[in-house]
């Protein structure tokens, strides 16, 4: 008696699962840097951590950098914390971002000597992995999470995988989120930041 022979999937039925798997991965992360991303958790903390962004437009700090660091202004005001950490390192247009942040929260009536600005990191992961050295030489221990809704979630993912203890605080008042059509992109591109980072940790990379 002959034994049935096994089917094995077909090449076009494996390419099809795995674009299902990749679209179900996409939405799923598309919905964690969605759900929740204007909800304020600023709490009492010993620094405000800002992330840094573009910083020109127009001859001017650029509307992201304006909302990061007004929040975080306005953060450090209500006496949440009181100290702040403008991160982010050079720019293709030329100055540093956390240079940037660090004017507009001066003109917002922080003192200089209350910001301490870190100048090398080039993305969020080194954002938070420097901010948290910065931390460390200072013995602090939690911090206000600062930057705009639609990259609050991944931001704070990387944070706690770090081993940080942060409050979110998304700055809400941006046009990168105001307008709808700018507010779907930005998130879809930040989900896809996100799968980028979870395959990098997959394999062990943390940059």
């Amino acid at each position: 008696m002959l034994r049935g022979r096994v089917r094995r999937p077909s090449l076009r039925f494996v390419l099809l699962a795995a674009l299902l798997l990749l679209a179900l991965w996409g939405l799923g992360d598309l919905a964690f840097v969605s759900i929740g991303a204007e909800t304020d958790y600023a709490a009492p903390a010993d620094v405000i951590m800002v992330l840094g962004c573009n910083v020109y437009r127009d001859n001017g700090p650029s509307p992201c950098i304006r909302a990061r660091a007004g929040h975080a202004a306005d953060l450090y005001h209500q006496g949440l914390a009181p100290r702040v950490i403008a991160t982010g390192g050079p720019t293709e247009q030329g100055p540093v971002e956390s240079a940037v942040l660090a004017r507009v929260l001066m003109e917002r009536g922080v003192p200089s000597g209350d910001i301490i600005r870190e100048e090398q990191a080039l993305n969020t992961i080194q954002n938070i992995r420097n901010s948290q050295a910065i931390m460390r030489e200072h013995g602090w221990s939690t911090a206000i999470l600062v930057t705009e809704p639609f990259h609050i979630n991944r931001a704070a993912l990387i944070a706690r995988d770090s081993g940080l203890t942060i409050y979110p605080s998304p700055a809400v008042d941006t046009p990168n989120w105001d307008q709808p059509a700018v507010r779907v992109f930005n998130l879809s591109r930040d989900a896809v930041s996100l799968m980028l980072y979870q395959a990098k940790s997959l394999v062990g990379v943390r940059e």
